[in-house]
């Protein structure tokens, strides 16, 4: 008969636990842009047959928008592509609160990357597909809808120009000493003033990023009470398929601890060496089994979310941090 017992909370190495984090030497930080044509445009008071009166009165409201080909063939191509785009980032990353990217383990980085050459393919065939297919679309567009006028469409040049699928990877440093110059009697007041607003600047950036750094952790062994939560409301009917979530689940934690959250690592690590084996079937013929296995999400849950327990690892992780 197959036993499961709850995980062990487990202590910090001690190694590791006052080591500087440069976070930038753990990951880069990703922004992906995706621009393409609306296939719309607005509405002209004339298209609406409203009098000067009229608009006068609405001189502040919009006449609204209106399609210029069909959505399904236009718009909406890219729109997909580009949530598969973020979808593959989501899945390897969390937000930076600094320019709206995403921060992406350098180990996950080069699967990232050839996923989105693999997507910017797709996108730019669908960009050259469209601007083939656009005065054919255009004409069955305004054939349906004769009320378009002509001066609503661009011309396929100018379209051209709205298609683009790219990613960029940076890291953010912090600020470096000023540049030398010859005359300093010249530079003197604004050296000042730029050496005031560095400090300033790398302040504020030196809290983001230990901020980020606590959200992280936090964000992943939220993850872990989530699953445990589901194991917890399926009331001993677990079954195979929650198992092989709880193991992805488990998985992804790992592929992601970059920061090395050890308590968490380690009580996930023994739970999936005590799930080994373990199948559906072992659940559903053995009851007391899949008991304890929601016993062992809930004191997992309990310990993760524990305050001081959070309290103390997010405490140890602003101190370690380092922007050079």
């Amino acid at each position: 008969m197959t036993t499961l017992t709850a995980p062990a909370p487990q202590a910090n190495p001690i190694a590791s636990a006052e080591e500087p984090i440069n976070l930038f030497q753990l990951g880069a930080l990703f922004v992906i842009r995706a621009s393409y044509w609306s296939c719309r445009a607005g509405n002209d008071a004339e298209e609406l047959n409203l009098s000067p009166t009229e608009v006068e009165s609405r001189a502040i409201a919009s006449f609204g928008s209106k399609d210029l080909v069909a959505p399904e063939q236009g718009r909406k191509v890219f729109q997909q592509i580009e949530k598969r785009a973020r979808h593959q980032l989501d899945k390897y990353s969390r937000p930076f609160p600094a320019a709206a990217a995403h921060f992406v383990p350098w180990d996950h980085v080069p699967a990232l990357i050839d996923a989105l050459q693999e997507l910017k393919a797709e996108f730019d065939a669908a960009a050259d597909t469209f601007l083939t297919q656009y005065p054919a679309l255009r004409a069955d567009w305004q054939a349906a809808h004769p009320d378009v006028p002509n001066g609503a469409y661009p011309s396929v040049a100018e379209l051209r120009k709205r298609f683009a699928f790219t990613w960029h990877t940076f890291k953010v440093a912090g600020a470096g000493s000023a540049a030398r110059v010859d005359d300093v009697e010249a530079e003197l007041a604004h050296r000042k003033l730029r050496t005031e607003q560095l400090a300033t600047m790398k302040a504020n950036l030196q809290a983001e990023c230990e901020q980020f750094a606590a959200e992280y952790v936090m964000a992943f062994r939220k993850e872990v009470a989530e699953f445990c939560d589901q194991v917890i409301a399926a009331n001993g009917q677990v079954h195979g398929k929650t198992l092989q979530a709880i193991r992805r689940r488990i998985d992804h934690f790992h592929a992601m601890n970059v920061f090395n959250d050890a308590d968490t690592a380690a009580q996930l690590g023994e739970l999936k060496t005590q799930l080994f084996g373990v199948t559906g079937e072992d659940l559903a013929e053995q009851p007391a089994l899949a008991e304890k296995l929601s016993q062992a999400c809930a004191l997992l849950k309990q310990e993760v979310l524990d305050p001081s327990s959070v309290s103390a690892l997010t405490g140890r992780l602003k101190r370690r941090v380092v922007l050079e």
